[in-house]
């Protein structure tokens, strides 16, 4: 069903009206954009594809390449040779964008930890993948490394501490003797509660880490049995016991309780729904699921739906408001998904303002989008609004893009507080 959807009229634009109250961004602001570029996108399927050619270097302030891999010796290597293309072709990027930065991923949510935990193990092995790490950077023109250990297990937890500290002080002696910018240090890491107690020693990487980008997405999705949002800002009113814990606003001052500094956490935001199959008639927040969604059509994966499938595949459905989480979810026929749009985006951008977080960063710049197709926003709308709001600061009412109820719902429809 989804798949025979992409090709429905396309979707008009719309300020959001009475029902759904916002938060304004009017100042001004010199926050990060950090976008993720996934390398598996390149071998998606027509309209699907997504190469470094499709990336606008002038929206984000940081592009992260996803990502490297630890080698049987613990030295830090590409996947396979054509990578060191793509990373040549990455970084001559910033000719046409001089302040843009870039760095490289290691690890990633399919990555095998057991490389970490081995390479990590020793002060030896750590020199290794510290040295190999800044040799690969300088010579393709990498500005740091994104470290994406999910997650580092309890006997870890030191061993982690140890390679954020050492990788720092060889960046930084690297910097001094050849009289360079000093390497960016960035890691990827965990939005539960009980994930950061066992895997961090908070201070102390905080110490060592230039930015902590927290995985503020992916809080619920279709391997529950019941529909929830993967990405809400907020506690929901149907949260009770551990899953109190599962939304951006805990994760994010839970951070900071423990030790780190606001301007060193980066706020993800994900530019993909997550979607459920319905296994009754009841529709709302916590409705039975039967499983994941449909399969997008050019990402392939059950239940996840980039940007621009989701906004196609809603046209048909009845968009509804989850006031307390301040994000949206639609359903159409007896498939559920969660996602945000300009609208959420506005609001998750002023939280971001009004806590002095570090910015925001996106997974990932292949689902927005890009080339204007298929949400009638234009190109990238998803990555250039926040772009606009966090790199730009527009002294400005956002414009709002939202979904024309006339055209695609009942007169009926209503936007729901749950």
């Amino acid at each position: 069903m989804l798949c025979e959807l992409l090709s429905c009229a396309n979707m008009s634009r719309l300020i959001l009206t009475a029902g759904l109250c916002l938060m304004i961004i009017s100042l001004a602001s010199s926050s990060m954009l950090v976008c993720y570029f996934d390398r598996s996108a390149e071998t998606r399927a027509a309209q699907g594809e997504f190469t470094i050619s499709d990336i606008d270097p002038k929206l984000c302030t940081h592009i992260i390449y996803t990502s490297a891999d630890i080698s049987s010796t613990n030295e830090l290597v590409p996947f396979n040779a054509s990578d060191l293309i793509d990373y040549k072709s990455l970084n001559r990027l910033k000719t046409r964008n001089p302040q843009l930065k870039t760095l490289l991923s290691v690890g990633g949510v399919t990555f095998n930890i057991q490389k970490f935990s081995k390479m990590a193990s020793t002060p030896t092995t750590r020199s290794t993948f510290i040295q190999s790490a800044v040799l690969q950077l300088r010579t393709f023109g990498f500005d740091g490394i994104n470290v994406d250990w999910r997650f580092p297990g309890p006997g870890d937890k030191q061993a982690f501490t140890m390679l954020c500290e050492e990788l720092l002080g060889a960046f930084e002696d690297e910097g001094i003797q050849t009289y360079r910018q000093r390497l960016i240090l960035t890691a990827s890491v965990s939005a539960e509660k009980a994930v950061i107690s066992a895997s961090y020693e908070v201070p102390q990487i905080a110490t060592s880490l230039d930015y902590l980008l927290v995985l503020t997405f992916d809080f619920h999705g279709p391997w529950e049995n019941v529909t929830g949002h993967h990405s809400p800002l907020y506690q929901g009113s149907q949260d009770t016991g551990n899953n109190i814990y599962l939304n951006t606003d805990y994760a994010m001052r839970f951070w900071q309780d423990q030790g780190a500094p606001a301007q060193k956490l980066i706020m993800g935001l994900a530019a993909y729904g997550r979607a459920f199959t319905l296994a009754s008639s009841a529709t709302g927040v916590g409705a039975p699921a039967n499983g994941p969604g449909e399969e997008g059509c050019y990402t392939g994966e059950n239940g996840f739906w980039a940007y621009y499938e989701t906004c196609l595949y809603i046209q048909r459905g009845q968009i509804e408001w989850i006031a307390k989480q301040e994000v949206f979810f639609s359903v159409t026929e007896d498939q559920w998904v969660g996602f945000d749009t300009q609208s959420s985006l506005a609001i998750k951008v002023s939280y971001i303002k009004a806590n002095n977080f570090g910015g925001a960063f996106v997974w990932s710049l292949d689902l927005d989008d890009f080339r204007g197709e298929f949400c009638n926003q234009g190109i990238n709308p998803f990555i250039r609004f926040l772009s606009s709001e966090l790199i730009l600061g527009a002294q400005k009412v956002p414009e709002i893009m939202a979904w024309e109820l006339s055209r695609y719902f009942k007169p009926t429809s209503t936007w729901q507080q749950i």
